[in-house]
C-alpha cells in the first residue's frame, strides 16, 4: 500500500445507552475531540474526519480546528455511516475509529493500517485487545472476537464464546470497535444484504463472515476503554491522570 490513508470517526448524538456521549467532557475536551486528536498523532494516518449527522458535533469539531463531514440520520450502523462520508473523501485506506474510544493509542491506528502494506489482497483489518477478566467475558456490551491460527477471525459475538465444556485456552479478545478497510472494499460492504447473526447480535462485522470475507485481526497489547454509560467517564479521567502512558497523550492533544 502506498496511497493516502484516512481515519474517520462516526459519531451521533442519539446513542441509545448514553444520548449525546460524542459531546459530553472529560477532562476538558469533549470525547469526540479526544479520539480525532489522538487519531492526528498516528504516523500512518493522513487526515482525520468527523462523520456525523449531528450539528452539535459539527460546530465543535470545526471549532477546534477539525474537519467533518454531515451524514444522513439514517444510518443503525457506524459503517454505514464512514461509507457515506467517503462518497466525498479520497483515500485507499480507511479507518474507522469509534468516538466512544477517548483512550485510543495513535499507535493502534498504524497497527490496524499495517496488513494492507505487509499483505496481498488484504480487505479487512479489526483491532483486537485482551479481555480484563471474567466481567469482560460475560459482558454483553463488550463483543468478543475468536480468530483462526492465522489470525483470520472467525466469530464474533456479545455472548461468552466459546462455551467452555472442557478446560483450555482459546485466543479469545475484545473487539476495540477500530477497524480498517479498503476503501472500496468498504463500499461493497455496506452493499451485501444484512445477515441472520449481524441483526441478532447487532455486530457490523458479522455481516463480512457471514458473506465469506476473510477479516484479519490484529492485537494490541493494551487494555481499550470505550464509554457506554456516563459512570464510566471517571474511569477514563482516572486513566488520563494515573496511567503515564495516556497522561503524556492528553497533554500532547490538550495543549
Amino acid at each position: 500500500m502506498s496511497g493516502k490513508c484516512i481515519v474517520v470517526v462516526p459519531a451521533r448524538m442519539a446513542s441509545t445507552r448514553f444520548p449525546g456521549k460524542p459531546l459530553v467532557e472529560i477532562a476538558g475536551l469533549p470525547m469526540v475531540e479526544h479520539v480525532r486528536r489522538r487519531a492526528l498523532l498516528a504516523q500512518r494516518v493522513d487526515e482525520v474526519v468527523v462523520a456525523t449527522c449531528d450539528k452539535e458535533i459539527s460546530d465543535v469539531v470545526i471549532a477546534a480546528g477539525g474537519l467533518a463531514v454531515m451524514t444522513a440520520d439514517t444510518h443503525e450502523r457506524s459503517t454505514e455511516r464512514v461509507a457515506e462520508a467517503m462518497q466525498t473523501l479520497d483515500a485507499e485506506v480507511v479507518v474507522v475509529a469509534q468516538g466512544d474510544e477517548p483512550l485510543l493509542l495513535p499507535s493502534d491506528l498504524d497497527l490496524v493500517v499495517s496488513p494492507f502494506r505487509e499483505r496481498e489482497g488484504v480487505e479487512s483489518v479489526s483491532l483486537l485487545s485482551p479481555l480484563e477478566g471474567e466481567a469482560d467475558f460475560i459482558n454483553p456490551s463488550i463483543v468478543k472476537a475468536v480468530c483462526d491460527k492465522h489470525g483470520s477471525i472467525m466469530l464474533y459475538s456479545r455472548a461468552p464464546i466459546p462455551y467452555v465444556q472442557k478446560e483450555g485456552q482459546g485466543p479469545v479478545y475484545r473487539e476495540t470497535g477500530i477497524r480498517a478497510f479498503q476503501a472500496d472494499f468498504l463500499q461493497t460492504y455496506v452493499n451485501l444484504p444484512e445477515t441472520p447473526f449481524e441483526c441478532i447480535e447487532a455486530v457490523d462485522m458479522m455481516r463480512l463472515r457471514e458473506h465469506g470475507h476473510q477479516v484479519v485481526g490484529v492485537v494490541t497489547d493494551g487494555i481499550t476503554l470505550g464509554v457506554d454509560h456516563l459512570e464510566e467517564v471517571k474511569r477514563i479521567e482516572r486513566e488520563l491522570r494515573e496511567n503515564s502512558v495516556q497522561r503524556k497523550l492528553h497533554q500532547a492533544i490538550a495543549g
